[in-house]
C-alpha cells in the first residue's frame, strides 16, 4: 500500500473558506498522533469490520515496515539512526515481531476471537488510510512537518502538502455544498 495522499475535494465557499478533503496512507503506528488534531474530520478503516485473514493477507503482501531504526535517547524524538549492522539486526527483529504477531493472531481467531481484538496484534505493522476534512492546516504542519516529528508521520505530511500544492479549489456558489465522495452536480 505505502505512504500516498490526494485531494478528493478541494472548495472554497463564498466566505472564502477553503476547505479540503483528502485521503491519506500512513502507517497504522502514527494514527494516535494524526487523531490528535482535532480540527480535522475524518473516518478511517476500522480494525473492528476487516476480517482477519484478510488483514492478515495485506500484512503478509505489504508490511509497514520503518524505513530508519533511530537511537534511544531521552525525550520524544529518536536519535541519530543505528548503524548499518544495527539497523540490519532492528530490521529483523520487527519482521520477527511481524511474523510472530500473524501467527498468535490466527490462532486467536482460530479459537474464534473476534476480529476486534484478533487484528488488534497485528496493526503496528498495518497500512491504515484515512479520509480527513478540514478548513484548519496550520497547527498540523507546524507540529509534524517540523523535523522534530516522526519520521513516519512527516512523510505523510510532506505528502498531504505535495497534494494540496497541486490542487485548485472550486468555488462553491451559495447553497451549494462540498461532497468530497459524490461527483459534481453543476
Amino acid at each position: 500500500m505505502a505512504y500516498s495522499a490526494k485531494v478528493l475535494k478541494d472548495s472554497i465557499s463564498p466566505a472564502g473558506v477553503r476547505l479540503l478533503t483528502l485521503e491519506v496512507t500512513f502507517p497504522r503506528i502514527v494514527l494516535a498522533e494524526f487523531n490528535t488534531h482535532r480540527v480535522f474530520s475524518r473516518n478511517s478503516a476500522s480494525s473492528r469490520a476487516i476480517p482477519v485473514e484478510k488483514r492478515i493477507a495485506s500484512v503478509e503482501a505489504d508490511p509497514f515496515v520503518p524505513e530508519a531504526f533511530g537511537k534511544n535517547q531521552k525525550g520524544m524524538q529518536a536519535g541519530e539512526n543505528l548503524s548499518d549492522d544495527e539497523t540490519m539486526a532492528a530490521r529483523a527483529a520487527w519482521e520477527d515481531a511481524m511474523k510472530d504477531a500473524i501467527v498468535h493472531a490466527r490462532r486467536l481467531a482460530e479459537l474464534g476471537v473476534h476480529k476486534q481484538l484478533a487484528n488488534r496484534i497485528i496493526e503496528p505493522f498495518c497500512w491504515h488510510t484515512v479520509i480527513v476534512t478540514t478548513t484548519e492546516l496550520e497547527n498540523y504542519r507546524a507540529l509534524r512537518r517540523n523535523p522534530d516529528a516522526q519520521p513516519e508521520i512527516r512523510r505523510a505530511s510532506d505528502l498531504l502538502d505535495e497534494a494540496i500544492d497541486a490542487s485548485k479549489p472550486k468555488k462553491l456558489k451559495l447553497g451549494h455544498w462540498h461532497m468530497p465522495l459524490l461527483p459534481d452536480l453543476d
